[in-house]
């Protein structure tokens, strides 16, 4: 079964960056504790990469490799919570859940965190969408989704489609919070889509169209843009 994800997790995964230094969903709080029923997104960081949960409503179909570490700190257990986050840290896992490879992928890419998929947003080691994301030679089509409840539109393509592969996954990374103040809060209408990967697991991305940009977040090429546009332009011929 192909992993099914809504629109609404790339919204939050174009957020989770700034997010992540106020410590809870868009709230900035004028006090030192927040309590713990703060309303947190769910994220990791591990070796300096900051993960996001991608389980979404049906299970990944991909497997689990060796045993990694696991969760030292959680701040929903916490009341007062330290900022931002540090390697084991977690926003609500609880502490002790285990971490593990996800079976053909890079330890920087992707993790389970106990039976949950944890997607890589923020790496900065990272050059590319390829070094974060891990998905060259893996992605299988890429689609229009709805951003309202995440249905398909539709597919690319074929040969859209095998442009989009090629090039997609050699943009130039940068971390979102610089994609946010260049493009002055990343303001501009949005599409949705979806890339499955021949594994059947799924990422959500979202495209601005007023400054050509993805998030996962780097510049779109002029080619990238055009084609984007082109292949929107099909759902309304149809």
């Amino acid at each position: 079964m192909r992993f099914k994800k809504t629109a609404l997790w790339a919204i939050i995964a174009g957020l989770l960056t700034a997010l992540a230094l106020t410590g809870c969903t868009g709230k900035i709080l004028p006090v030192k504790c927040i309590g713990v029923d703060a309303d947190y997104i769910s994220i990791l960081q591990w070796e300096g990469v900051m993960y996001y949960d991608d389980t979404g409503p049906d299970p990944a179909p991909l497997g689990k490799g060796k045993e990694i570490g696991k969760i030292t700190y959680s701040k929903s257990e916490q009341k007062c919570p330290h900022a931002g986050l540090q390697d084991g840290d977690a926003t609500n896992l609880k502490t002790g859940t285990l971490l593990y490879e996800v079976e053909g992928y890079k330890t920087s890419a992707r993790l389970w965190a106990g039976d949950r998929l944890y997607e890589a947003r923020n790496n900065p080691d990272a050059n590319t969408l390829n070094d974060l994301l891990d998905i060259e030679g893996k992605i299988q089509t890429v689609r229009f989704v709805s951003g309202n409840d995440g249905s398909d539109l539709m597919d690319f393509t074929p040969e859209a489609n095998a442009v989009f592969i090629r090039e997609f996954p050699k943009l130039e990374y940068l971390p979102f919070e610089q994609l946010y103040k260049q493009t002055k809060g990343w303001v501009g209408d949005k599409y949705w889509l979806e890339i499955e990967m021949t594994d059947g697991s799924s990422i959500g991305i979202t495209y601005n169209t007023l400054s050509p940009s993805f998030n996962p977040s780097a510049y779109a090429t002029p080619e990238l843009a055009e084609l984007v546009e082109q292949q929107r332009k099909l759902i309304y011929a149809q």
